[in-house]
Parts: C-alpha cells; structure tokens; sequence
C-alpha cells in the first residue's frame, strides 16, 4: 500500500476509534454479530490443528486471538496492523500478546512463517491513490510466502444490490483467477454469508501419481 492509502487507512480507523472505543463499528463491522460468522469461516482450518501457529492480518483489536482460545485453539498468535490506535487497545487488552505495527506487502516485514495467515476484511476499501487489485495481488503473494500451510482471507463480493461509496468490492471469479497464479489448491466459500466470500490458499499443492491433490489423498 502506497504512503498516501496507508495514510487515508490509518486515518479512517483512527476516527472510529475515538467515535466507538472498543466496538465492531470502529472495524466496520456494525452490531449485528457478523464477525463471529467471518471467524467461523476463515479459523475452520487452525480450529482443526488446535497447536497452530497463526498470523492475523489486519489483527484490530485481536479479536480473532480471543474467539480461537475460547475454542480450544491453544497456538502460537501474531498479529500485524497498521493503526497504532486500534494495536493500543489490542495490547492492553492482551499484555504480552506479538503485536506489531507493519504493512504485510512491506519489503523487509521481518515477520517469520506460520502455519496458517488469516485476514478478515483487509480489502474491503477501496484505494484512492493505488490500484485495488495489484494490492490485493501484491498481499496474497506476501501472505501465502509466509504460510506453511495456508492463506485464509474474506473479500465483499460484486454480486450485491448496493455498493457502498468508498467501499471495494471483489469480483469472486477474479480473485479465483489470482489464487489461481499462486497455488493450484483452492477453495471459494460463499455459501455463509449472500453478499462475501472467503478464499483459501493452500501452500502444498503437490499431485499424486493418479493425478490428485496430496494433502487430499492424506486427509482421507
């Protein structure tokens, strides 16, 4: 993301923040418990391997951090964001929780491989000064080189009746087609929620001799 995005980023966050504190409104998300679902979804894959390593994109007020522990997840959390106030409330909510202030597509990030990279609605703005889908490009390339075993993140599609200003909203076949350039293992969901989808990259697209996905063939 381009200094002048990062800087309308941080700025729309911020000026939440000080409007609704603590909330699913100053993320974005209005009152009506949806992230919860957004959760269910992206943390299917960690949920299963409760002794996971996880890196929450875009981590807000880790509040991913909390539903995983409430359910049995156990593992390693790091989580990244660009807005210094919404990390604040994060740490002191969390003392001692890896909480770092870092843009993923940034060159040098300093951030070390986990099992799965989850980021719940990172896309979802729609960038004044940069090009939305070379950063969406850009991010997942980032996210899946950090992942060991997989890339877990939501978008709002472009099958809806209304389109907020300033909002971005992803073509599903698009960004099939751009998970498509980084693994040959995909998975699109969008039987959750009518108007988002989530996609999922999986870093071990690897084939069998009879012409099937291995990680497949072992969880059988």
């Amino acid at each position: 993301m381009n200094e002048r995005d990062r800087a309308e980023y941080i700025q729309r966050y911020e000026a939440r923040l000080a409007e609704f504190g603590y909330s699913p409104e100053t993320l974005g998300w209005g009152k009506q418990g949806r992230q919860e679902v957004r959760f269910t979804v992206l943390a299917e894959y960690a949920l299963r391997r409760p002794d996971s390593s996880v890196l929450d994109v875009g981590c807000g007020f880790a509040d991913l951090y909390d539903f995983l522990r409430a359910r049995g997840w156990h593992g390693r959390y790091t989580g990244i964001d660009l807005v210094p106030g919404l990390l604040a409330v994060a740490r002191e909510r969390h003392p001692g929780l890896d909480l770092r202030e870092m843009d993923i597509t940034a060159v040098e990030h300093g951030l070390e491989p986990h099992d799965f990279v989850i980021a719940s609605g990172v896309f979802n703005a729609r960038l004044s000064a940069g090009d939305n889908p070379a950063h969406i490009q850009r991010a997942l390339a980032a996210m899946l080189g950090l992942a060991r075993e997989a890339v877990c993140v939501d978008f709002m599609s472009t099958y809806v009746d209304f389109q907020k200003p300033g909002a971005w909203h992803t073509d599903p076949c698009w960004a099939y087609t751009a998970a498509r350039a980084l693994s040959r293992r995909i998975v699109l969901r969008s039987d959750y929620m009518p108007y988002e989808f989530a996609l999922f990259l999986f870093r071990d697209d690897s084939v069998s001799e009879r012409r099937v996905f291995r990680a497949f063939e072992a969880s059988q």
